[in-house]
């Protein structure tokens, strides 16, 4: 029995690939999204109809009658290199189990938000399909990192680049005793860390047990035991910080918020933006001004779960005893900026209001995501925003 598996993949055909695919809707904005809709009425976001189940079906099934979307007819994995300004990295799209995600082969580190995978849960439902993979990291492995560079000197069947300015190249491997040898290596992995996708994860463990509980002949080989993921080398992972932006000062004026955090923080101003370049540091946006802020004492040693987890620290010590903020997965007084807009995004946000204070984080480092995950802990929801990802719908994976 092998841990990761190929399937046949169900993708755009090449001259339609860059217009169905999409990015993750966090890059995009509600004007990129009407333009992208009024310019490729092919592309995938009218797929995502949440508000019209039937029309989201009736249109998923068109793209497969008009072949616009083609089922490859041999079972495949896929090498997929993703490239942004000097940044590379190759990974392989294929399956697996959903009893390996049980069974800690596959580990996931961040806690969920449930109404986001509900969503998730029913869209595929509806598609019967799964979309966009799970991105995830495996530690490296030279015999496997070898058989991808020799792939790669082929032409790619797709070759484009994204909303999200990365480029985007894919390599279709059917051969079988390549496929054979990938299932072999992945064997000898045989531990993989989701990167980002915790919610499609959680709402394919959900649909799984629905379609097991509706189907009185199951026998565990459905598709729909499976789900497809994209997984890469921990070494080309790269981890964007992940910002917080705080609503309301809790009550607190300005200049008394200020004076209320230097009790726990030491308090700078910066001429310029401040962007942390180590952990336990933070940047804070206030009234058109940056700070940065450094915390006077050591983490408590007994609070063994956040020791040299930046998030965490900022929740335990700024966010929840000054500005009471509870839990981030149900309060609505937070929200989550992901780095790629950089502190400009920081500054946009509160300037207009819309955030009266914004903190800028160190990132996360892959090292704490492993860690996490081997001590089977779970990191609050928004703690990691990995860039580049796969797009969605550059391949799919059918339930059929």
């Amino acid at each position: 029995m092998y841990f990761i598996n190929p399937f046949k993949g169900l993708r755009p055909t090449k001259e339609n690939a860059s217009s169905v695919t999409i990015a993750s809707t966090d890059h995009l904005t509600e004007d990129m999204k009407k333009d992208l809709l009024k310019k490729n009425p092919w592309n995938y976001l009218n797929v995502f109809n949440e508000e019209n189940k039937k029309k989201s079906k009736e249109k998923f099934e068109l793209m497969k009658e008009k072949s616009i979307l083609i089922k490859d007819k041999n079972l495949s994995f896929y090498f997929y290199r993703i490239s942004k300004e000097n940044f590379k990295q190759v990974g392989i799209v294929g399956t697996a189990e959903l009893t390996a995600y049980d069974n800690l082969h596959i580990r996931g580190h961040e806690e969920i938000f449930f109404e986001r995978s509900q969503k998730r849960m029913k869209q595929m439902d509806n598609l019967n399909a799964q979309i966009g993979p799970i991105y995830a990291v495996h530690p490296d492995n030279k015999a496997l990192n070898d058989l991808v560079e020799k792939e790669l000197v082929n032409s790619p069947i797709y070759s484009f680049e994204g909303m999200d300015k990365s480029k985007h190249e894919m390599w279709v491997i059917n051969d079988e005793k390549k496929v054979l040898k990938i299932c072999d290596l992945f064997n000898s992995i045989n531990r993989i860390y989701i990167a980002d996708g915790h919610h499609r994860m959680d709402a394919l463990l959900k649909l799984s047990k629905f379609k097991q509980h509706q189907n009185p002949n199951h026998t565990g080989e459905e598709a729909y035991n499976y789900f497809m993921i994209a997984i890469f080398p921990t070494s080309q992972a790269r981890i964007l910080d992940y910002n917080r932006l705080i609503k309301d000062l809790y009550g607190y004026s300005p200049k008394d918020f200020i004076k209320e955090i230097k009790k726990k923080f030491k308090v700078e101003k910066q001429n310029s933006s401040f962007k942390p370049k180590k952990s336990q540091i933070f940047g804070m946006y206030l009234e058109k001004q940056w700070y940065s802020l450094e915390l006077k004492e050591k983490p408590h040693q007994n609070l063994f779960h956040i020791i040299n987890l930046d998030i965490n620290l900022l929740h335990y010590y700024l966010l929840e005893p000054t500005l009471g903020i509870g839990d981030p997965r149900y309060d609505n007084r937070i929200d989550f900026l992901a780095g790629f807009h950089g502190l400009e995004g920081i500054e946009k946000k509160v300037d207009s209001r819309e955030a009266e204070v914004g903190f800028a984080l160190f990132p996360t480092q892959i090292e704490n995501v492993i860690s996490f995950a081997d001590k089977r802990l779970n990191m609050p929801p928004k703690s990691t925003w990995f860039d580049p990802k796969p797009l969605d719908g550059i391949v799919a994976y059918d339930f059929e």
